[in-house]
């Protein structure tokens, strides 16, 4: 039997880690090679990521990968969207990227919606209007630093980055370019309509690669550097999102929705032409790419970030909460009914959760919760009907009944959150993989080396490599009474 080995670069916004996958032909052994921090700095002009830093460890967990006697096949990088380098014209960085919680783009924004409307960049992109989209970020930089025009050579987003300078070969893949505003959502490539609107010079990119594209061998010095033998560097499924979709193990696509789930959810349906309607542009969701080419309608709400703050404010009191006593004290509490908007503004930064919880209460006119049981169990409940109603927008743009949500990611270790996904929704829950992203990864190597031929045969290596969890619907008392209520607060609170 031949073993493969694989490696993925799945960066997040808070931490990194490279993950190892041997391939022996049937299924896949996932493992954590090495992790590290992912931390943006704040200097004088902006706030930005630590490149250097993350190439460094990137290296450290090629080096420990190497360290049996199975060869590295290929390496491929995911990360999230939006962000972006530029390289000079000798193809060296000009300076550490921007991190899109950067506020510089917020003085632009009404001079770049008054050269391109929100609606019309929806109905060219497919993609929301956002303050972090990459094209507004780039409009940005232009007005603050005008000499940009006359040094650079090119822009590449994220994973992108890591993949040139593993293998210095220059790419912009298909599933991060389609989050950044600069594509034509129906061509899949760059939208001159955009380009020429904002000024932003088209031949800073490069042609858009689909559906994975071998750039290169590993660099001949990072090789001598590790003292490991040179393997392939791949774009593959480089935005996470895009990456974790191509590991669900669908029965089939039809029906069927997802939630990547974890600090952030992103909730949404793949669909095979990108839903452009006013109905959809007003529902909130965007279109981004998925590896094969087709789009994923989705909308990127809170996942379980408020509860990792309110563990976070605890451990700072001295009342330090394990994930798991957390879920079991919120299981103590019955028949709430309390809700928030999870992904109301003021959740949105950290610190002080739970006075910001109590004040929300307040300012809906509710009771307050009496435990940090009741509080838990009012956030998890709360999440559950954010999924649901965002389920039902997907239905209504789409024309379809969703039977299915497949939730990944590790947000699904939260067994309570699950269920109440089931319950609150009234449909069946698949869980599984834990590490979406990673796998997905993998999966799109093999497929753009020739191991697999085409998504069902990635669905059934998935399926032997990975196990999976079916969450039935019970039955709530009062659900459709408790999901007006949230629905009302909802509103109550904007």
């Amino acid at each position: 039997m031949v073993l493969v080995k694989l490696l993925a670069i799945d960066l997040g916004a808070s931490s990194g880690r490279l993950m190892q996958a041997i391939y022996d032909g049937i299924s896949l052994q996932l493992s954590e090679v090495h992790r590290f921090k992912n931390e943006s700095v704040n200097i004088n002009d902006g706030l930005y990521w630590d490149i250097l830093h993350l190439f460094q460890e990137i290296k450290v967990g090629i080096k420990k990968a190497s360290e049996d006697d199975i060869p590295i096949q290929s390496i491929s990088a995911d990360t999230w969207g939006v962000d972006y380098a530029y390289l000079d014209k000798q193809g060296d960085l000009l300076y550490n990227p921007h991190c899109y919680r950067d506020n510089r783009m917020s003085q632009y924004e009404d001079i770049f919606y008054q050269l391109l409307a929100k609606e019309e960049l929806f109905k060219e992109t497919g993609v929301q209007p956002s303050s972090i989209n990459s094209v507004l970020q780039i409009f940005s930089d232009l007005q603050e630093k005008p000499h940009l025009r006359n040094i650079v050579k090119k822009i590449i987003f994220m994973p992108d980055l890591i993949n040139y300078l593993l293998s210095d070969t220059l790419s912009n893949e298909y599933t991060i370019c389609s989050t950044s505003g600069l594509l034509n959502a129906h061509t899949q490539d760059w939208s001159s309509r955009v380009f020429d609107a904002l000024g932003i010079p088209n031949e800073w990119f490069q042609p858009v690669v689909k559906q994975g594209q071998l750039l290169r061998k590993l660099s001949p010095r990072i090789t001598q550097e590790l003292k490991v033998t040179p393997f392939n560097v791949i774009a593959g499924a480089s935005h996470d999102t895009a990456a974790a979709t191509l590991a669900i193990p669908y029965t089939q696509i039809a029906g069927a929705a997802f939630i990547s789930c974890g600090t952030w959810s992103l909730i949404g349906c793949e669909v095979k032409e990108p839903i452009l309607t006013a109905a959809a542009y007003e529902a909130g969701l965007t279109n981004e790419g998925c590896f094969d080419g087709h789009y994923r309608l989705l909308k990127n709400t809170t996942g379980l970030w408020i509860i990792q703050e309110l563990k976070r404010d605890w451990s700072l009191k001295s009342e330090d909460i394990s994930f798991a006593e957390m879920v079991t004290m919120a299981k103590e509490i019955e028949n709430n009914h309390i809700f928030i908007n999870p992904n109301d503004v003021v959740f949105a930064s950290p610190n002080n959760m739970e006075e910001k919880l109590f004040d929300y209460c307040k300012r809906t006119g509710q009771s307050l919760p009496d435990s940090k049981g009741h509080i838990i169990r009012i956030v998890l409940e709360s999440l559950a009907f954010a999924y649901r109603y965002t389920i039902e927008q997907l239905e209504s743009v789409i024309g379809e009944r969703i039977h299915t949500i497949h939730m990944v990611g590790g947000g699904i270790q939260n067994q309570l959150l699950c269920q109440l996904t089931a319950d609150f929704s009234k449909r069946k829950v698949v869980t599984g993989p834990v590490e979406a992203s990673a796998l997905g990864n993998v999966i799109a190597q093999l497929m753009a080396q020739g191991y697999l031929k085409d998504r069902q045969e990635a669905v059934a290596i998935i399926k032997a490599s990975e196990s999976t969890t079916e969450y039935m619907a019970d039955e709530v008392i009062d659900l459709e009474s408790k999901y007006q209520q949230f629905k009302k607060i909802m509103r109550a609170g904007d």
